[in-house]
């Protein structure tokens, strides 16, 4: 990508993190990055334009995070996906806060989001069976434990940011995220599951809380 266009896109995805995807017009973004709205125009129409190209770099960073269950079905993996998410919601903060917005102002984008909400899900879902055949989480007592589980999880992450506004919480670090995240799993360790979570994930929630 061209050093003007870099430029565009990422004064782009901060005025949308810091404003909202809606308050900002392409006469912002231009004044950001420091060049005139004809430039700007010259690269990018419209705002649309811009958030196709955002939503590209969105996919380009989603896709490694959502291609590991197979290959990594281990407790320090699950929670090295869940660094992954937490970094990308907040390079992104805009296209989850603005969820809404996103799907009523550019449906197309919105169904290509939805294919991202299904395969998390699906992931998180596989990931337990595995677990659960190993051993580290107990079997599912009920029909569809797994996956109503794995969309608790989903919920968690995609409107982590959102909640941390309306509550006022935004000083809750990538430590507070996992922590109640994993502890949605806690209750379905086996004990050589707690062992593992103790040893191996436990030790790292701790060091967030640190600092």
């Amino acid at each position: 990508m061209k050093k003007t266009k870099l430029k565009i896109i990422k004064s782009a995805v901060r005025l949308f993190n810091e404003k909202g995807m809606t308050n900002v017009r392409l006469q912002h973004i231009a004044d950001k990055a420091g060049i005139s709205v004809g430039n700007l125009a010259y690269h990018f129409p419209n705002k649309r334009a811009i958030i196709e190209v955002i939503d590209a770099e969105l996919e380009d960073a989603v896709k490694p995070i959502l291609s590991m269950e197979q290959s990594f079905p281990h407790l320090i993996d699950f929670d090295n996906q869940l660094s992954g998410y937490y970094f990308l919601f907040k390079r992104f903060a805009f296209y989850f806060l603005d969820f809404l917005e996103m799907e009523r102002t550019y449906p197309s984008l919105h169904i290509k989001r939805k294919r991202y909400i299904h395969l998390m899900i699906s992931q998180i879902r596989e990931w337990m069976q595995m677990n659960a055949e190993k051993g580290i989480l107990k079997p599912e007592i009920q029909e569809n434990q797994f996956h109503h589980t794995a969309h608790a999880i989903w919920m968690i992450i995609t409107f982590w940011l959102t909640q941390q506004q309306l509550r006022g919480t935004t000083g809750e670090d990538e430590g507070a995220f996992k922590e109640v995240i994993w502890n949605q799993l806690l209750p379905l360790f086996t004990s050589q599951g707690l062992m593992e979570y103790d040893a191996i994930i436990l030790p790292q929630l701790k060091y967030y809380s640190t600092f």
